[in-house]
């Protein structure tokens, strides 16, 4: 556990928390006040459009303004979504369970030389890890080749628009670029596929979705 020591020296701090707590802070307190600058907008737009109506002056100065400021709102609007989808990955309550590859792949076509993926069981959220495929590539079957290499299993699957790293670092080095894009929704996948122990990360070509083996009963390889 990464952990901070008070300035008394005394109890340490969980650092992951403080993170979490602070990301959970900023993703809902903002809320407020976004709302306030919107509703702020519409009330200016509604006064003083009147106002330059009636006193037969140019009503586009004032058009201008207000819309960078909705648009600047929505911008917001935007972002705070961007953060509260990763405070709620980072929060969501993980159950893993030993699950079939085969089960857990089932709708999608898949491409793998490890023979019967049936009797190939990952420790992973069932519910979780379903959700972001289908999120991903619900539209249509993708085509996931799937292989072992040690403790994990390794699916290749179709790329997101060509964007490659790791896509939680790129949501948090731009969040002005990626929030509300595929990329975000990539990055809160990272978040609980690292807490079940796996990682999710992108090529130009590929997206490598490491998922762990089933571990033996009583041993378990998920991060909170």
């Amino acid at each position: 556990m990464t952990s901070l020591r008070s300035e008394t020296g005394s109890a340490p701090f969980d650092l992951h928390a403080l993170i979490d707590a602070l990301l959970f802070s900023v993703s809902h307190d903002l809320r407020s006040p976004l709302l306030t600058l919107s509703l702020s907008a519409d009330l200016l737009d509604e006064a003083l459009r009147d106002q330059v109506a009636a006193s037969g002056g140019d009503a586009s100065t004032v058009g201008v303004a207000l819309n960078a400021l909705r648009h600047g709102t929505k911008d917001l609007e935007r972002m705070l979504q961007a953060l509260t989808a990763v405070s709620r990955a980072r929060r969501r309550p993980l159950e893993p369970v030993a699950a079939p590859l085969q089960m857990l792949l089932g709708g999608h076509v898949v491409i793998s030389d490890e023979g019967d993926l049936g009797r190939r069981t990952v420790s992973v959220d069932v519910l979780a890890v379903r959700e972001f495929l289908d999120a991903t590539w619900g539209d249509q079957p993708a085509e996931i080749h799937v292989r072992i290499d040690g403790e994990f299993a390794i699916l290749t699957c179709p790329p997101e628009d060509g964007f490659s790293g790791e896509p939680l670092a790129a949501l948090a080095g731009s969040l002005q670029s990626y929030a509300g894009t595929a990329v975000q929704g990539l990055a809160t996948a990272q978040v609980m596929i690292e807490r079940l122990g796996g990682s999710l990360y992108c090529e130009p070509a590929h997206t490598i979705v490491c998922l762990p083996l089933a571990s033996p009963v009583g041993f378990s390889r998920g991060r909170s």
